[in-house]
């Protein structure tokens, strides 16, 4: 490999690994916190009683609607744009989440919010369920990953001196993962 595209390839290396430091630190840490079960909390924890004549919502759609009406005014953040069904329709994102459920009383229904801390919102971050921002750039994120380890495998066989040492971890390396596979 001539010096000009191993430069090339060290400053990719670097750049993309200085760019990406900042969420590898987050999936990092949060990482080994949730490893020790330190999760973060709920800050806020507040349940609207709202009644209603039209019954239960039966699709997200009409839900949104008669969630979005109800808190328009009120002191929350945007309703978070993920969204699932189980059994309840619920709006989640590293902020907050929505949940509008059915209350024993069938003209009646609950908003449920849940403020997240600080920490619980890296979590979710750390989990996937942050919203398409944070989607797309953890996925960028494990492209750079990919790219740093395939870029610093380039850059080391081609130096004759770390070539034999460089091949002895790859196949260290995969007999280890191959020893976890076993137990």
């Amino acid at each position: 490999m001539k010096a000009k595209t191993r430069l090339l390839w060290m400053k990719l290396h670097g750049y993309i690994a200085c760019f990406f430091l900042p969420i590898t630190l987050i999936y990092i840490i949060t990482g080994m916190l949730y490893f020790f079960d330190i999760k973060g909390e709920v800050s806020k924890d507040i349940e609207y009683f709202v009644p209603t004549t039209e019954g239960w919502p039966d699709n997200e759609q009409s839900a949104k609607k008669f969630v979005v009406n109800f808190l328009e005014g009120k002191s929350h953040l945007p309703l978070p744009e993920d969204y699932y069904w189980e059994g309840v329709h619920d709006w989640y994102g590293h902020r907050q989440e929505v949940i509008l459920a059915k209350t024993d009383d069938p003209n009646t229904l609950e908003i449920h919010i849940k403020e997240h801390d600080f920490l619980m919102q890296l979590l979710i971050i750390h989990k996937g369920f942050a919203g398409s921002f944070f989607k797309v750039f953890s996925i960028l994120f494990g492209i750079s990953l990919a790219f740093s380890i395939i870029s610093g495998v380039v850059i080391t066989l081609q130096l004759p001196q770390l070539k034999v040492p460089s091949l002895i971890s790859i196949a260290a390396g995969a007999l280890a993962l191959s020893i976890g596979f076993i137990l």
